[in-house]
């Protein structure tokens, strides 16, 4: 059997065991070991991958920025900044139509710049924003599906966790990935308010109109009590944009300066210290764990020559780079419904950036394509990750199907915006075209 018809049996296997629930990291780690064993022939060897390649996937500087970000993200969960940074925009956005599906979204655009996990926006603003939504007449499916949809922006937004494992994978620059993200983030933020406007628009009955009951001065007031997502949006999008900060010490910094304003206000407690530790210390071994996998896996894919065999494929049928993109983007999107995000690129991320090389794809464009389509997949079924973590924060007065449903209109603004950042790679690339560097 040829060596490429055995890699593409091991990945089919790989993503057979992903949607029946094993874990990546050890499904990616199997695979690649006894993917080699069939190819090579020889047991000793393959479980020569098992010597060297763990260690060398994971002690790689760059993934030190992981850690720490997370870590930053805990400690802003915990400091209450997000809250601050929600009310501040909710007094001005209160009055519109829709106001509070808005003033979440923009909350967590704001939010994605001291956390790059969409899940726990999705946690952190179901228990934020919708008590405030039903209290306010909003439809529960309806609410949660905004809620879920902005989460997603958490992952655009720098720091995106999303972004630097890409950058990882595809050796590309850490630093220019993060900085990509943003001004696509802004798009995608103001796509999905157009929606949820538009769509209380069309059904005034799923959101009530506000009373204007926020003076001028109790909204400054507010907007200062926002300062801390203020300051930590400048330290890291604006220090790794200027040049002054690294991503890893910019990561550092933040996490720093996290700490010190959530005990300067009061808000974090030792037990919270503890507790944010612990869950980054918890979720980077998890990484870790996935990511020594993947380098099994790839190494199984580099022997069976996938990535060559994909691209001489492409290349005889002489597509452009354009309907190559748009291949892989379906594919993100169709695979998305049935396996997490990151599962995806650590599958897939090392078989097509070769391709892309080929096709002269810059990378850096690509990283926010691809994230943007890997979003999508956190709110469709049936693995949408995002819409559960709504779902089980909300409770008892919504269903999945129905908060599934109540996202769909939010498919089309989110589609529109990722075809406007294919046909436009500035909208992408201006950020790290234009950045400073160290």
């Amino acid at each position: 059997m040829a060596p490429e018809i055995i890699g593409i049996a091991f990945l089919g296997l790989a993503v057979a065991l992903l949607i029946v629930g094993v874990h990546i990291g050890i499904v990616l780690a199997f695979c690649g070991v006894m993917g080699s064993v069939v190819i090579l022939g020889n047991f000793s060897a393959a479980i020569g991958l098992l010597k060297s390649t763990p260690y060398a996937s994971i002690s790689v500087y760059e993934l030190s920025v992981m850690p720490l970000f997370i870590l930053m993200g805990e400690f802003s969960l915990y400091s209450g900044i997000s809250a601050a940074a929600y009310t501040a925009i909710n007094s001005w956005m209160g009055k519109i139509r829709g106001g509070l599906a808005i003033a979440t979204t923009w909350a967590c655009a704001a939010f994605g710049a001291t956390s790059g996990s969409s899940l726990a926006a999705a946690s952190v603003f179901t228990k934020v924003a919708y008590p405030e939504m039903r209290k306010a007449g909003y439809e529960p499916n309806f609410a949660c599906a905004g809620i879920a949809t902005a989460s997603t922006l958490a992952m655009l937004i720098p720091p995106s966790l999303y972004m630097v494992i890409y950058g990882v994978l595809a050796k590309a620059s850490i630093a220019q990935c993060l900085m990509a993200g943003f001004l696509p983030g802004i798009l995608m933020a103001a796509v999905i308010s157009f929606a949820s406007y538009f769509m209380v628009l069309r059904n005034p009955k799923i959101a009530p109109a506000l009373p204007s009951t926020v003076s001028l001065k109790e909204k400054t007031l507010a907007s200062v009590k926002a300062w801390p997502m203020i300051l930590l949006a400048l330290i890291i999008i604006g220090g790794i944009y200027s040049g002054v900060f690294t991503p890893t010490e910019a990561s550092a910094t933040g996490a720093f300066a996290t700490l010190v304003i959530g005990v300067a206000m009061r808000t974090l407690k030792w037990h919270n210290v503890r507790e944010s530790l612990m869950a980054a210390a918890f979720t980077t071994a998890l990484l870790n764990l996935v990511i020594m996998g993947a380098s099994i896996f790839a190494r199984l894919l580099t022997i069976c020559g996938v990535p060559v065999w994909l691209g001489s494929v492409i290349q005889g049928l002489e597509m452009s780079p354009i309907m190559v993109i748009g291949i892989i983007i379906i594919l993100f999107l169709i695979i998305g419904c049935f396996i997490d995000a990151l599962s995806i690129m650590f599958i897939f991320i090392p078989i097509f950036v070769p391709i892309l090389n080929i096709l002269g794809v810059d990378l850096i464009y690509f990283a926010v394509l691809a994230t943007v389509s890997l979003n999508m997949g956190t709110l469709t079924p049936p693995f949408g990750l995002c819409v559960y973590t709504v779902k089980a924060v909300a409770g008892q007065e919504t269903t999945v199907t129905g908060i599934f449903r109540a996202c769909i209109p939010y498919y089309v603004p989110q589609l529109i915006a990722l075809v406007l950042l294919i046909a436009f790679p500035q909208i992408s690339l201006l950020l790290p075209a234009t950045m400073l560097q160290r």
